[in-house]
């Protein structure tokens, strides 16, 4: 039995609780509510994004053209029966403007494809691929230092949004093989 006149401790901690205190409480677990909703936090390296439906064919045949047209090398192939996965090697790249203005002194990205399926079609033997693009960047602040992870410039940002957009119109240009 709970004595009469005495707080519980939480409401114990609240009364001690200057409101700064409470206000900043509640911020961070606002902020942490909608991670947990969201899935979590996202890198601020990294754009992310579904570009479209295909065959393993066609994602196969879709990427390598990706692949050779912006110079990326594989670094890694997978193909399971539920996923079909390239990651490329880092690769050095020109400074954009507001990469220098920022003084980031090198840049260096890679990129990841991947197809994961979405609709069996038993009856006639197909199957159909959600493909997912992740463009990646590291940077260093100075010459020699180590390679970070950093907020994307809008600039390079931009330049994943365009290599995505190619890899998408390449996937719905594509002849429906399987």
């Amino acid at each position: 039995m709970k004595e009469r006149g005495k707080l519980s401790p939480s409401l114990f901690l609240i009364i001690i609780m200057t409101k700064k205190q409470i206000i900043l409480l509640m911020i961070f677990s606002l902020f942490f509510e909608n991670c947990a909703s969201s899935g979590g936090l996202t890198k601020v390296n990294r754009h992310s994004e579904t570009v479209g439906q295909a065959s393993a064919f066609n994602f196969q045949n879709s990427a390598a053209r990706l692949l050779d047209r912006y110079s990326y090398t594989i670094n890694r192939y997978e193909e399971y029966s539920s996923r079909v996965y390239y990651e490329t090697m880092w690769k050095d790249h020109s400074l954009f403007d507001d990469e220098i203005d920022i003084e980031i002194k090198a840049v260096q990205t890679r990129l990841t494809l991947e197809a994961r399926p979405k609709l069996k079609e038993p009856t006639a033997g197909r199957e159909t691929y959600s493909i997912k693009f992740i463009g990646e960047v590291l940077v260093r602040t100075d010459p020699f230092g180590e390679w970070i992870e950093m907020s994307m410039t809008p600039k390079r940002k931009t330049y994943f949004k365009q290599v995505a957009d190619d890899f998408k119109f390449d996937l719905r240009a594509s002849i429906r093989r399987f």
